[in-house]
């Protein structure tokens, strides 16, 4: 990319002109496209016209030229030229000139985007440059789950058209899961009669589906603004929803609910049964009618095999086909899938477990599970877009994936060669919606699909942070003029907790929690409730507590956005500023800041991902904490959280055992967990043991893990997690 900023403006008015030197449909409907931009926000809109490349243009017109010379190799790129004269857009191809004039509106000022001031305006200023630019992938995505919640026709064209100004040329639309079939297919009524709704934890009855004259029409919308619509049928997993309608294509024959819990399921589509086959050839064919797409997202992630290998159809399948295993059987089914579409002139794209078997040389893997599946994929030479769930999940909160997190994401693995790195087409951000209703979606994708689209587009050499931050803080007002309800760039309330011991502790003193309040980004005003006075303050703020309580503050970006309470809570108990011995590790995903974690004082939300939950996958947990010297002890505790839709459960029980000197335990108590597994809220329980009063230094806490997910649980059979936020000694 090069840009340079140069003298004056050019002024657009009721006698600037649109000129287009090409007869082409697509580069008419770029020129058409640039004059209604101007138009719905101004009291005039410039007239278009066929112009002869032979001729000077005349003075106030936007040129639009399909012309090979002073452009970039790249497809997509373009140069935009602006004088005082007139603006000058040329590319070799229609999207490369789209894709100037998103450059070019931008130069204009913010409240271009709003339609209020329509009647008054009477021009606008672009500023004078010359810009010659080209994406680095030619796949720049955005996964929408209309599956989990479902999203109407206009908010689906609101949300292409606003990731096209920001020259994202992919729709990865996932139509179907086990939560809802959101696609009609003429073929099978039934699928969106039964498959598009569920009955919810109220007993209200939720749902919906695109009809393919909706489709027929988003599709349309999208190819107007040079975004392809990639549709997604997810197979042979995520298809209780497909089995509720049709049980005899599942390995048990059901019956079966669409389910509105989240999670992996043991029911899958028997792919042992050849009616399966037909029905999955059936469905694509209207797929593919529908969606001109090179390509068609089969799913194939998150199978389980624990059907497939109970079942007389599978068993017998993998028999004649002499598969060894689930994975095999998959790869079978899957190339039978990537078969009948490439006989169609269509290309398969899957999740990066469709590697797992082995087979589908032709297939495109999507890497999710973080960078190896894009590796595999280009080591073996096929093509790889990237979106791994440690930068381009946005549904997982910021307190996981920030801006900043998004800005530092590349595409390109590592590990690869230049001449490998060749077949990374690029990314996706992914909005999975479990817990994000339509109302909630742009708040998560904004700004971090800002970041992502800079990343996706240009050179990883060009990119700085420092200067993408300055960027977006200029670019909210045209946000709000375009009414985005965006979110914030980070966690917006920042706490700093640091414990502090008196010089001198004797038994009746308590350590001091030192906490700063800092706001999160640039840009924010910050409050807080004052725990000494209860006073609500302006600004950041740094003070002293003791003791239980919490520190409550909240941050304003005017004019649109409040933040949520945050709120820390603290326990300044005796084993704060001990030590402690792990007998595991805890897992590096949730590790809380550390082993010291658990003794901090600081308590966790409600939210598993806060930064304070300390998480262990599968296995019992033992942790030793040492006072440093001998204490008067009364009262032993440890808190834990259950979130059944992410596999955390409460221990069976928690035992509790003290010392004098390390080596030889006593036996304190045991506390049974008293929540039941099937509680869909998330619950925090401290299990808490009265003792009699005794003088100890060492204290060690034992949670039973369940083990694995219970019978009836989507993930049944899988490793149980265990999360604790912190062991109370008093």
């Amino acid at each position: 990319m090069r840009a340079a900023l140069m003298p004056g403006a050019f002024h657009i008015d009721e006698r600037t002109v649109v000129l287009v030197t090409d007869d082409s449909v697509e580069v008419q409907a770029v020129a058409r496209y640039c004059a209604d931009m101007i138009g719905r926000v101004s009291s005039f809109t410039p007239e278009v016209r066929k112009h002869d490349i032979a001729v000077d243009p005349p003075r106030n017109s936007i040129v639009i030229s399909l012309r090979d010379d002073d452009t970039e190799v790249n497809p997509e790129g373009y140069v935009l030229r602006v004088s005082p004269k007139g603006a000058q857009l040329k590319s070799a191809t229609a999207a490369g000139l789209f894709y100037a004039v998103q450059t070019f509106r931008q130069l204009l000022p913010a409240r271009f985007e709003s339609a209020a001031a329509r009647d008054t305006v009477k021009g606008w200023d672009a500023a004078c440059c010359l810009i010659v630019d080209a994406p680095r992938f030619p796949w720049r995505g955005l996964l929408l789950d209309c599956s989990r919640h479902f999203m109407d026709v206009a908010f689906i064209k609101r949300s292409i058209d606003l990731m096209a100004r920001f020259k994202m040329n992919r729709f990865h639309w996932h139509l179907t899961d086990d939560q809802g079939w959101r696609l009609q297919v003429r073929s099978h009524p039934a699928l969106t009669e039964i498959g598009a709704w569920r009955k919810q934890a109220d007993g209200m009855r939720y749902g919906g589906f695109y009809t393919q004259d909706d489709v027929r029409e988003i599709v349309a919308y999208a190819a107007a603004r040079h975004v392809t619509v990639v549709p997604e049928i997810e197979m042979p997993g995520h298809t209780m929803a497909l089995l509720a309608t049709y049980p005899q294509l599942s390995c048990t024959g059901g019956p079966f609910d669409v389910p509105h819990t989240w999670g992996v399921f043991d029911d899958v589509l028997c792919v042992g049964k050849s009616e399966s086959v037909e029905f999955i050839e059936e469905v694509l064919t209207e797929v593919m009618e529908l969606f001109p797409s090179e390509y068609i997202h089969i799913g194939g992630d998150e199978v389980p095999g624990t059907r497939w290998m109970q079942c007389e159809d599978c068993r017998a399948r993998m028999d004649a086909e002499g598969l060894h295993n689930s994975g095999e059987l998959q790869s079978w089914f899957l190339s039978g899938v990537e078969e009948f579409l490439h006989a169609h002139g269509r290309k398969l794209i899957g999740w990066d477990e469709i590697l797992d078997g082995g087979g589908l040389p032709r297939a495109t893997v999507q890497s999710w599970r973080g960078m190896e599946g894009a590796v595999t994929a280009a080591l073996s030479r096929r093509h790889a877009i990237v979106s791994p769930t440690s930068h381009a999940y946005f549904d997982y909160p910021l307190t996981s994936i920030d801006v900043e997190t998004v800005y530092g994401f590349d595409p390109v693995p590592r590990a690869l060669k230049p001449s490998e790195a060749e077949y990374i087409l690029g990314g996706e951000c992914n909005m999975w919606t479990e817990r994000a209703p339509q109302h909630l979606v742009e708040s998560k994708l904004y700004p971090r699909i800002l970041a992502m689209a800079e990343v996706l587009w240009t050179p990883t050499q060009q990119r700085r942070y420092a200067s993408f931050e300055k960027r977006l803080q200029r670019l909210y007002p045209r946000l709000d003029s375009l009414g985005i309800e965006y979110g914030f760039e980070a966690p917006p309330v920042r706490f700093e907790a640091q414990p502090l011991r008196s010089e001198i502790r004797r038994d009746d003193e308590t350590s001091t929690l030192n906490v700063s309040i800092l706001a999160g980004q640039k840009g924010l005003r910050l409050q807080y409730v004052d725990p000494a006075t209860g006073e609500t303050r302006a600004g950041t703020g740094s003070f002293d507590v003791e003791g239980r309580g919490s520190v409550r503050a909240w941050a304003e970006k005017p004019p649109r956005l409040r933040s949520d309470t945050a709120v820390l809570r603290y326990d300044l108990h005796r084993g704060v500023l001990g030590s402690i011995t792990l007998d595991r590790s805890y897992h590096p995903r949730y590790s809380a800041g550390g082993a010291g974690a658990l003794i901090d004082g600081l308590r966790g939300s409600t939210r598993f991902k806060d930064g304070r939950w300390q998480g262990y996958q599968g296995g019992d947990l033992t942790v030793t904490v040492d006072l440093g010297s001998r204490f008067p002890v009364s009262e032993l505790s440890a808190g834990f959280l259950q979130e059944r839709g992410a596999w955390i459960f409460m221990p069976r029980s928690v035992s509790f055992s003290t010392s004098e000197d390390g080596l030889q335990f006593v036996d304190a108590g045991t506390v049974l967990n008293t929540a039941s597994d099937d509680e869909e809220q998330t619950i925090l329980q401290d299990f808490q043991l009265a003792v009699e009063q005794q003088t100890v230094r060492y204290v060690r806490m034992t949670a039973e893990n369940i083990g694995t997910c219970p019978p009836g649980h989507p993930g049944a059979g899988g490793a149980a997690w265990l999360f604790l936020d912190e062991i109370i000694v008093r």
